[in-house]
Formats: structure tokens, C-alpha cells, sequence
């Protein structure tokens, strides 16, 4: 089973944040990379809304060729204003952090932030990449799989309770991308049960 790696972990040269904000098009001007160093760290979780009962598993791509947890946890609270990333799991592609790297996001108690009509009862697990543009690595997707399983177990789900992003009701979105289809999903779970 994949280890998660809690945030904090990973470390990165100075004015790293600032400059993959700029990446993205992101106006930084008033920003400073203490101001992001502390975004990246998670929030104190009082007061926050709590998940119902977990009966979906919802499936991204961040739409960026390079992100972590803690990137992705600066942009949505410094520039979405959210209290945290929006999250619960961020699957590496060996740019922040190593290809197929587990990361902690926000935590699967908590209400999460992925997928407007679905966010009070499903947890939102992100892979790092555009699949309109690319391809999961082999890495991410072992990585999927084994959570997947892990989760759907945890929660008492079937491959029928996952979904991509764009199957979710209300969603008009193309994530995660034309080259990451439910298919391929199930297909990467049906191969790790077949060689365990």
C-alpha cells in the first residue's frame, strides 16, 4: 500500500510559490512567499464542515503540467480564498514531488472543495497533470489504483460509487482531461487485484 506523505515534507528553494502562481498566469503583486509559505501549511481544522458519509470517490486532473499538495493548497487559499486546498489526496507526476507520490490534502473528515454538487459526501483525489494534454504515468496510476481500493474498502464503496470529475451531476467541466477515462480507472484496479 502507498504511504501518504503528510504535508511539510517536501521543501523548495525560495520564491518557488510565487513563481508557479506566475506560471499560471496567477498576478502575485501583492503577494510575498512568506505569504504562500504559510498558505502552504495545513489550517487548523476547527469549525470546519465536516463530510457526511463518504458514497462517492471523485477522480481530477489539476489541469497544470507541475503541482503538489501544497502548491495547489497556496492557490486555493490565496487566490480561491478557500480554507484549504480542495483536495483530500494529491497523486504526484514527478515534478513537485516524485512521480506517483502520495500527499495528504485536506482531511477526508472535512467537507471538501472539488466538485461543486458532490462535495458534501465524496472525497476528491487529484492526479498532478493536464490529461487534455498528456497522459497519467504508470506511477500515478498504480498509485490511484491502490488508493482507490484502499478507500473504497474504508468506506464500504464499489468501482460504481467512482467518478471523474465531469460525471458528476451539474459539473460542466472536461476534467480530468480526454486521455483519463473512467475505463482506464477500473482497468488499473482490476490489474492490481489481479496481481495481489
Amino acid at each position: 500500500m502507498n504511504r501518504i506523505i503528510p504535508t511539510g515534507q517536501v521543501s523548495h528553494k525560495q520564491g518557488f510559490y510565487l513563481g508557479w502562481l506566475k506560471s499560471l498566469g496567477v498576478d502575485t503583486r501583492r503577494l510575498t512567499e512568506e505569504q504562500c509559505e504559510k498558505a502552504a501549511e495545513p489550517p487548523d481544522s476547527d469549525g470546519c464542515e465536516k463530510l457526511r458519509k463518504v458514497t462517492a470517490l471523485v477522480v481530477h486532473h489539476s489541469a497544470t503540467g507541475e503541482g503538489s499538495a501544497e502548491a495547489f493548497r497556496v492557490l486555493h487559499r490565496l487566490v480561491n480564498r478557500w480554507r484549504d486546498v480542495g483536495y483530500h489526496h494529491v497523486i504526484g507526476n514527478g515534478t513537485h514531488t516524485q512521480d506517483g507520490l502520495l500527499e495528504a490534502g485536506r482531511p477526508e473528515h472535512l467537507r471538501g472543495a472539488h466538485a461543486r454538487g458532490a462535495n458534501d459526501f465524496a472525497l476528491g483525489i487529484c492526479l498532478v497533470g493536464n490529461f487534455n494534454m498528456t497522459h497519467p504515468t504508470k506511477r500515478q496510476m498504480a498509485t490511484l489504483s491502490g488508493l482507490l481500493t484502499r478507500l473504497m474498502k474504508a468506506h464500504g464503496l464499489a468501482e460504481k460509487d467512482i467518478l471523474l470529475h465531469r460525471q458528476v451531476p451539474g459539473s460542466s467541466t472536461e476534467c480530468p482531461g480526454k486521455n483519463l477515462t473512467l475505463d482506464r480507472v477500473l482497468h488499473s484496479i482490476g490489474e492490481q487485484s489481479d496481481s495481489i
